[in-house]
Order: structure tokens, then C-alpha cells, then sequence
């Protein structure tokens, strides 16, 4: 199914124009606190915030948290939120652990050290919000966050990233926007905006997204949301938050039970889609860095911290190369499908040394996970003379019996449709990363 991507611009503004607060009350006024009275949902109050020292100064003001709760509510307005099933599910399982490390107090720390409080700073602090919800969109694949802690991924972008290892990787840099403030940043270098004029921004933003919708703005609204994206990114304002927002993710990623090397692969594709359609515009990240450049300050953070980059490495986390089994009838009797990305590579119909065909079907499916792993190249496939073996690095990994065989037609048809299967993978992977 075709997948929609945002526009490059309107995303740029989604994920780091939103509505926000800065800390420093002389750049953008503060926005009030709601009065008990005036709350129009049962949202519970913003916790009383204190005031902002070395400590703290890596939490969200009031005024952020307000922010992107009312960015929230807005978002929900044209979308709708999944709140249960697989995707929920998937979702909240890798968001967990994602939250628990950029709450890390590593990650704290690099923040202190990087911005320190400004004397004049009269912002309130207050905990983070994170908030992690679906929308219910197959076609488009995007991610983006605001203010305080909302966290927003479609379902287009789940079925986009079939690795955990990649799903949490995007998680992780959204996380990073939040944490470190992005939108904050925004808000300071475009002094002139106050937060209520990037608030009517956002929303043009989303509604234009959406295709229109109940807070759709005026046409000058939009030319000037337009106006500003650009003069971010031409300032380069955005390529330094990009670079940030990818360094921060793999930091918090760095010792979980999730590969930062998903982050790599993740972009990656990206690249691929940029050579592919000429640098298109994508929602997911931003195309100023473009991927190009990205993956490959990624690839040179990822080698510092000591990860290995080479093709055997990025497989065990891109899902390229997925190994599964599944059960048939071969000639009116039990047999296992052995498939290579839903593609069948051989049917396993005898059983060997005492194993099922079962047992021996999942044996083979681990050997051919290993070697894919090791760095198997396409140089590396060979038949044996009699065509009835399949060596890889030679070792002999697929053999066809005489029930395998008669599953096939014969002996050398089987071991030849599963070395094409292999050969067809191991070249795309090639061309696709040029």
C-alpha cells in the first residue's frame, strides 16, 4: 500500500514549532495558569512549579506543559487515537522502556552542561509529561512531539518500522526533542512570535496535514508558518537541532534492551527514499540534515561508543533479512515452509539426524540467521557439483532429500529457489545501499 509522507515544511513546524513556552519571560510572555474554574476537560492541574536553578533547569516550565496539553487536545480534534490493540500494544511496550532512559540521569547531566540557567531565568520547573498514543492513519508515517512530553506515531510509521530496535529509535529522538527543549529553542530564536502565534501556527500546521479540518486557519496564518519553517532551516537553526535530537536518542538508547543501531538503519532508509525520489520531502525527520548526512554523523557516534556498523550488524536490527517458518502439506503429508521475508525459500519435508522436519526447519533457520549476521554475501552462495546442497561461506546449510526434493519437482529445483532467494536479498540490499 502507498504510503503518505508529509511535507518536509509542515512537519518541521509540527515537530519543532509546537506549542511552547520559553524560559526566559522576556522573550515570550508566560502563558497563565488556567483557573480551576476554566478548565473545559478534567485534566488535573500542572503540579506548583519551583524556580529554576542549576539542578533543574533540564524540566519543562508551567508554561511548556500547559502548552502541549492544549496542543494535545488540538491534535486530537483531527485525528483519532487508537487506545488499545496490537498496535497500542507494540507501542507501549518499547515507549516504556524508551521513557525510562531518557529519564536517565546521564541524559539530565548533558543537558546541564550544555545549557546552563541563565541568571535571569524566571521559569517555574515542573516534571515532564510523556504521552505516547497512535493515530489511526496506515497511510501516512510520521512521528512528532510537543511541548512537555506529547508523543505522537501513526500506524503508517509502525508498519514502516517492523524492528522494535527501529521503532525505538524514533521514539528515542522525539523523547530528545522534548527533553532537551527544542521547541523552546524555537520560540527563542524567533523572538518576534509570541507563544499563542506558534500555537495558531501548529494548528494551521496540523489542519493542513489533515486536509483541512475544524481548526483550520487563514491563508496569511499559513504563509507565515511557511515563511518561518523556511527561515529556520535555511538558518541551519533546524540542522542543529536534528543532529541534537539523533546524538541525545542513541545516548538514552545506549545500554537498553534496544540496539541504537536502530537509528542508523532507520535513516538509513530514509536515504534510500531520498536517492530513490530525488531528496523528497519526509515527514518522520526532518530533510535539513538530509538522511545522507545524518547517517553518516550516526554511523561515526555509533563506531565511538564502541558498536559495530558493518553489514552483519545492521541486519540483526533492520528486520532485512527475517528468517520464519511455517507449517504445509508437501505431497499430502506434514512439512515446514522455510521463507526469507515472506518469500518461500524451501520446503522441508524430511527430517534429519533424528530431528522432525519441524526441529530441522527451525536448525536451518538459525544457521541462515548466523550467516546472515556474519556478513553472507552474495560471493559467498555455491551449489554442490550434484546441485542437491546449498553452501553458504562454505558450509552446507540447505541439502535436499528425496522428500524435500520431491516437494520441489526435484532436487536441484529446491536447492536453486532457495539460492535465488538468497541471491534476489542479498542484492537488493546492495543496490538499496548503493
Amino acid at each position: 500500500m502507498k504510503r503518505h509522507l508529509w511535507p518536509l515544511g509542515l512537519m518541521a513546524a509540527l515537530s519543532m514549532l509546537g506549542p511552547a513556552a520559553p524560559a526566559r519571560a522576556q522573550l515570550v510572555k508566560e502563558p497563565t495558569l488556567p483557573k480551576a474554574s476554566e478548565k473545559k476537560d478534567n485534566r488535573p492541574p500542572v503540579p506548583p512549579g519551583v524556580p529554576t536553578n542549576a539542578e533543574n533547569v533540564h524540566l519543562p516550565t508551567e508554561g511548556e506543559v500547559i502548552l502541549g496539553r492544549d496542543g494535545s487536545a488540538e491534535v486530537e480534534k483531527v485525528y483519532k487515537v487508537l487506545t488499545s490493540g496490537p498496535y497500542v500494544d507494540r507501542v507501549q511496550r518499547v515507549a516504556r522502556e524508551v521513557v525510562r532512559a531518557i529519564h536517565r540521569p546521564a541524559i539530565a547531566a548533558e543537558y546541564r552542561r550544555v545549557y546552563r540557567p541563565k541568571a535571569d531565568d524566571k521559569g517555574l520547573r515542573v516534571p515532564f509529561e510523556y504521552t505516547i498514543k497512535v493515530i489511526d492513519d496506515e497511510k501516512l508515517v510520521n512521528a512528532f512531539s510537543l511541548a512537555g512530553g506529547p508523543i505522537y506515531v501513526t500506524r503508517g510509521l509502525l508498519d514502516f518500522t517492523p524492528s522494535d530496535d527501529e521503532l525505538a529509535s524514533v521514539l528515542a529522538h522525539e523523547c530528545a526533542h522534548v527533553a532537551y527543549h527544542h521547541v523552546v529553542q524555537v520560540v527563542k530564536k524567533e523572538k518576534k512570535l509570541t507563544s499563542r502565534q506558534l500555537w495558531a501556527l501548529l494548528a494551521t500546521v496540523v489542519a493542513g496535514a489533515a486536509g483541512g479540518g475544524a481548526i483550520a486557519s487563514s491563508a496569511g496564518t499559513a504563509l507565515m508558518g511557511a515563511q518561518l519553517v523556511t527561515q529556520a532551516m535555511m538558518s541551519g537553526y533546524g540542522r542543529e537541532l536534528e543532529h541534537e535530537a539523533d546524538r541525545i536518542g542513541v545516548m538514552a538508547l545506549a545500554g537498553t534492551q534496544y540496539n541504537p543501531l536502530g537509528m542508523l538503519t532507520f535513516m538509513q532508509k530514509l536515504a534510500r527514499g531520498d536517492r530513490l525520489r530525488g531528496n523528497p520531502d519526509y515527514g518522520i525527520y526532518q530533510s535539513h540534515p538530509f538522511s545522507n548526512e545524518r547517517a553518516t554523523t550516526l554511523r561515526k557516534q555509533l563506531e565511538e561508543l564502541g558498536y559495530r556498523t558493518d553489514p552483519g550488524s545492521l541486519r540483526q536490527v533492520n528486520g532485512a533479512f527475517l528468517v520464519t517458518t511455517a507449517p504445509v502439506l508437501a505431497n499430502n503429508a506434514p512439512a515446514v515452509e522455510l521463507r526469507l521475508n515472506g518469500n518461500v525459500l524451501f520446503v522441508v519435508a524430511a527430517g534429519e539426524e533424528g530431528l522432525t522436519p519441524s526441529e530441522r526447519a527451525y536448525r536451518m533457520a538459525r544457521r541462515l540467521e548466523e550467516l546472515f549476521q556474519n556478513n553472507l554475501s552474495y560471493n559467498d552462495i555455491r551449489r554442490s557439483p550434484d546441485k542437491t546442497t546449498l553452501m553458504l561461506k562454505g558450509v552446507p546449510v540447505i541439502h535436499a532429500y528425496p522428500e524435500d526434493a520431491a516437494a520441489a519437482g526435484s532436487a536441484e529445483a529446491a536447492t536453486e529457489r532457495a539460492m535465488n532467494e538468497i541471491s534476489r536479498a542479498l542484492l537488493k540490499e546492495q543496490l538499496q545501499n548503493g
